[in-house]
């Protein structure tokens, strides 16, 4: 699903890229930040570095990249289209310390958006990140999240799900599922059942769960796809789900697979986007616009410099790098 980035000691900054979600350690207190104060270093890596895009297709198969920034220091994006045809992003905010889910939205479809302020109520842990979000039969929005209560580990994670009647002001409902190192959950419909995929960073493999009511969920087994990184699928006129997906380790390429109960996909041919030059691309999350024209919205950040090891004196000690 998505990447989450660890730093560590020894004056080192390990990135670990996986298909988990944007979650980094940063600076602690209260105030969002829409820009850095003076004086105030900020992050170098990690979500404060990541941009989100977005890409269209009259389609759904053939994309062309809109070469526009839409929100900086933003990451792991899902999105829906709103009654009056406004489409919506949900992200990681890591322009606010510490980093927690917003959301923007834009009226011009997708030209330009507005940051409108998420909050959720009663929340559990100190962030909120990893966003998904269902819009209701009756109108309501549910929005589920990784609720990262202390450092990350490979311990038992748990997924969280609040609700909304504007989709912008939250009310944390219950904890929803909790598995061994759980990140990045994208929860849709299929049918009767909601199913739900999240990453474990404990199985390194995205695993999936059932839920009757979309409240409790329980572990169902692994996904089918390796190697590729996933969100919520996208339901098509003709009854079948289709699945974009980014390449792992890569993150250069998004591909699409198609299937009729979300457990078992075949790969489309062809390639859907290639990333810009220099660039990884991961999170492609499709909506369809009251046009019939589709929309990518998707998570870039810098390719990552791969250098030859070599050992570091430290003291007495030799580091290998």
């Amino acid at each position: 699903m998505r990447k989450i980035i660890l730093c560590f000691a020894i004056g080192i900054m390990l990135t670990i890229s996986t298909s988990i979600p944007c979650f980094a350690q940063m600076p602690q207190g209260p105030g969002v930040l829409r820009s850095v104060p003076q004086g105030k270093k900020m992050p170098q890596a990690g979500p404060f570095m990541h941009k989100i895009s977005s890409a269209s297709s009259s389609d759904g198969l053939n994309w062309f990249h809109d070469n526009r920034v839409l929100l900086k220091h933003a990451s792991v994006p899902c999105a829906i289209v709103t009654e009056s045809g406004a489409i919506r992003v949900y992200y990681v905010d890591a322009s606010q310390t510490p980093e927690n889910v917003n959301c923007a939205e834009s009226k011009d479809n997708g030209n330009s958006f507005d940051v409108l302020g998420c909050t959720i109520e009663n929340r559990t842990g100190s962030r909120a990140v990893d966003p998904s979000i269902v819009r209701l039969p009756d109108g309501r929005y549910r929005l589920y999240y990784f609720a990262v209560e202390s450092g990350f580990d490979q311990n038992q994670h748990s997924i969280y799900c609040a609700e909304s009647q504007d989709g912008v002001h939250f009310i944390q409902i219950q904890k929803v599922f909790s598995y061994s190192g759980l990140v990045d959950p994208d929860v849709f419909l299929v049918g009767n059942d909601w199913l739900m995929y999240v990453y474990s960073s404990a199985d390194r493999c995205t695993v999936v769960a059932r839920s009757s009511d979309g409240l409790n969920f329980q572990y169902v087994g692994p996904l089918s796809l390796r190697n590729f990184g996933t969100v919520a699928p996208i339901k098509l006129s003709d009854g079948r789900y289709r699945l974009y997906a980014f390449d792992q380790p890569g993150m250069k390429s998004i591909y699409s697979f198609v299937s009729s109960d979300c457990l078992n996909w075949t790969q489309e041919p062809g390639v859907r986007l290639q990333a810009p030059a220099g660039r990884r691309i991961t999170d492609p999350f499709v909506v369809l616009l009251p046009d019939n024209s589709w929309k990518m919205i998707f998570k870039t950040e810098e390719e990552i410099r791969r250098f030859p090891k070599k050992n570091i004196p430290l003291g007495n000690v030799l580091i290998s790098q």
